[in-house]
């Protein structure tokens, strides 16, 4: 009886091992596949790294070429200023278009969330912190060449940088002016720097002493005084010689140094026997107690 049942279950225990047979083979066959899967997955997230490094490497590249030019051609065509500019800002675009499409590359990765994003992107980040470092530059390219283009009148731009025009005699008498405004002073000052830069020769005498006024507007005396005194030590004779010795007078009067003006103003009498400026000198003068001019007086006596 015993025999008979194990028999009749013996079908049922063939199928039941054939089952597990298949189901066994049915796992292995699927882990191979997954395997086999993300060996793929990974190779191909590989090659696309090396494909999106390589591209990159190439825009670099191509970006720092066009950067070596840019500079190239800066240096080469300083005479030829407006087609210059016109080369440049041609050039620039077309670097700026570069940059855009290299961000528009970067923003289109798709990475996913593997390995082989974890990886990229450090390389992603040093790219996109080049590319903003080349639009940096990019940008104070076209503000340099903004500066060289020519204008009317002396401009101050935002960034108190000065901009002269090309006609030496209408930048001389707009600084002139503006020479006696202390807000604007240190910008003057570097607009004087600049005329002597551009125009060398022309008002040399006459720049020193309006960098003088410049000070004497800040109430800046001492340094008044130190620019003032460069005119006779350098430029004796020139036409704001005289009246460099009534600045530097009436800077040591504003610095309580009367006995100092006197010094100044007695030796004038020697050097500049008829003064060329006798309101002035018999302003300062009377502030200092000093009798007139004794040759000054016999011209106005004979003028009467």
């Amino acid at each position: 009886m015993r025999s008979d049942a194990v028999l009749r279950k013996l079908p049922v225990i063939r199928i039941a091992t054939s089952f597990c047979l298949l189901f066994m083979a049915g796992c292995i066959a699927l882990t191979k596949d997954v395997d086999l899967a993300k060996a793929q997955c990974l190779a191909e997230g590989a090659a696309k790294r090396r494909v999106l490094e390589e591209t990159l490497r190439g825009d670099l590249a191509a970006i720092a070429e066009r950067l070596a030019k840019i500079e190239e051609r800066l240096k080469l065509q300083k005479t030829a200023q407006e087609n210059k500019m016109s080369l440049s800002f041609s050039t620039l675009d077309e670097l700026k278009d570069t940059i855009r499409d290299l961000n528009s590359r970067i923003d289109a990765i798709d990475v996913g969330a593997n390995k082989a994003a974890a990886e990229l992107t450090p390389t992603v980040n040093r790219i996109v912190e080049r590319s903003d470092a080349l639009a940096m530059e990019v940008a104070a390219l076209r503000a340099e060449l903004e500066g060289q283009r020519p204008v009317e009148n002396v401009t101050i731009d935002k960034g108190g940088a000065v901009r002269l025009p090309d006609d030496p005699e209408k930048s001389f008498t707009q600084l002139q002016k503006m020479s006696e405004d202390a807000a604007i002073a240190p910008q003057v000052r570097e607009g004087w720097a600049r005329y002597l830069r551009k125009f060398p020769g022309r008002h040399d005498c006459e720049a020193v002493f309006y960098v003088g006024e410049t000070y004497s507007a800040e109430k800046a005396w001492n340094t008044a005084i130190e620019q003032y005194r460069r005119i006779d030590a350098e430029y004796k004779g020139c036409v704001k010689h005289e009246i460099s010795y009534l600045r530097i007078a009436e800077a040591l009067i504003a610095l309580g140094k009367k006995d100092y003006a006197k010094k100044v103003v007695l030796g004038m009498r020697d050097i500049f026997p008829t003064t060329e400026y006798p309101k002035m000198t018999a302003t300062i003068e009377k502030k200092l107690g000093l009798p007139p001019r004794e040759k000054n007086k016999e011209k106005q006596d004979k003028k009467k």
